[in-house]
């Protein structure tokens, strides 16, 4: 894991990559600013300032503000979807150039799995926000929660580019608990403010590490 993280974080201040870079932190920050006033909007509706008191406009700032922050990572989710190839293609061309060119993922596959891992995310963190007065608990969950799933979808999508969907499912299997420590790792880098903006691109790179060492793996087994 260490190997992947510095590999995917070195990879992050290349050339090929920096233009990526530049047009997914502006896609992030502009997501972050939409889901706040979207969570804001909707705080307001639920709970209206009836009484103009000050105290209940502090509390929903600071509940607009934490449930924003900890909804990121679904919306950032589907970044993937729009450069998955490009940053797999240069993580590969430069550290796996033995391999064979990959069969890649149509942007509408990609979209599609992306967006069928978005409905279970909006679905698994809105059941998730009923522990929010248990904060300990609350955390634990959501890290279990959004690794297990962000490590499925990140998989899913860089090892659909070279493996049959059946291999996928295997690959995951036998890997499951390196899954989710890794999903949970990109998971809590979408909740960091700043580092959130660049996360998708990171995530990406850090997978395909990841999902190469495990097929190497596998091979030797």
């Amino acid at each position: 894991m260490g190997r992947a993280f510095s590999l995917a974080l070195a990879q992050l201040f290349t050339g090929p990559i920096l233009s990526v870079l530049g047009i997914c932190a502006v896609l992030s920050a502009l997501t972050f600013v939409g889901v706040w006033f979207g969570v804001d909007y909707a705080v307001e509706w639920l709970w209206p300032d009836t009484d103009g008191a000050s105290w209940l406009g502090w509390i929903e700032g600071f509940a607009t503000l934490l449930i924003a922050w900890f909804l990121f990572p679904i919306v950032a989710s589907l970044f993937i979807a729009m450069f998955l190839e490009h940053v797999c293609g240069v993580v590969e061309r430069q550290h796996y150039p033995e391999l064979p060119k990959a069969e890649g993922i149509s942007l509408l596959q990609s979209l599609g799995v992306a967006v069928s891992y978005l409905g279970a995310l909006v679905l698994a963190n809105l059941l998730l926000l009923v522990l929010l007065f248990f904060p300990p608990v609350y955390a634990g969950a959501w890290f279990v929660v959004n690794g297990w799933l962000i490590g499925r979808e990140y998989v899913e999508l860089v090892a659909l580019r070279r493996l049959s969907p059946k291999d996928v499912r295997e690959l995951r299997a036998r890997h499951s608990g390196e899954s989710l420590v890794t999903g949970g790792v990109i998971a809590l880098l979408m909740a960091m403010p700043l580092v959130n903006l660049v996360v998708p691109v990171f995530a990406t790179a850090l997978t395909v590490h990841r999902v190469h060492s495990w097929r190497r793996e596998d091979a030797s087994r």
